[in-house]
């Protein structure tokens, strides 16, 4: 649990710190946070759900919707998402992030904050995407054996049939289901006209 004058803190130094809207969804936000948690980016919009606000952090993305006798908090880690799609209009901005569980849609008014928090997303991810493929690169290494993006000719052989196994075969490196997920992300563009 963090205090509620560093999260207060946190969104001063973002320029996300809201003085009437969303006020339960930042008090909320207390509760939720880790100790070391860093506010990236903040913004308020709408959802399937109603009025939430959507926060980055630096380890997930939290949708809060605090209402009277309902609280609604959504938590999606960078190594879940396969998919985000940010589309701005003339009034407002959307964003959807694709789980395989989940698919979340959140509207803001406010185009530069959800612009930023993309942003801020897509660097995470491939951040993540890329350790896990080092990591595993470099577990390959330490087992001996050279991993198929070292050595793209090495291809591991199976035995058929009443016939012994021969050849190099490759370890099997344990990878999480969300890790191994290719990563997407569309931007719509406005047409040109000559």
């Amino acid at each position: 649990m963090v205090s509620m004058k560093e999260v207060e803190e946190q969104l001063q130094h973002v320029g996300c710190n809201y003085k009437m809207w969303g006020r339960a969804e930042i008090r909320e936000l207390s509760n939720v946070l880790m100790p070391d948690e860093k506010i990236a980016q903040a913004v308020n919009g709408t959802y399937e759900g109603g009025f939430a606000l959507l926060c980055v952090t630096a380890y997930r993305v939290l949708l809060i919707d605090r209402k009277p006798m309902l609280l609604t908090v959504e938590d999606i880690r960078y190594d879940m998402m396969s998919e985000v799609d940010f589309h701005n209009r003339l009034l407002g901005a959307s964003i959807r992030i694709f789980t395989p569980m989940r698919n979340l849609v959140f509207n803001s008014w406010s185009n530069v904050r959800l612009r930023k928090s993309v942003n801020y997303i897509q660097q995470r991810v491939m951040e993540i995407r890329h350790h896990d493929v080092s990591s595993q690169q470099m577990q390959g290494q330490l087992a001996g054996t050279p991993q198929p993006l070292q050595n793209p000719t090495l291809q591991p052989q199976f035995a058929t049939q009443g016939q012994a196994q021969t050849g190099p075969t490759q370890p099997y490196v344990p990878s999480t289901y969300y890790a191994s997920t290719p990563f997407r992300s569309r931007r719509r563009r406005f047409p040109t006209f000559y």
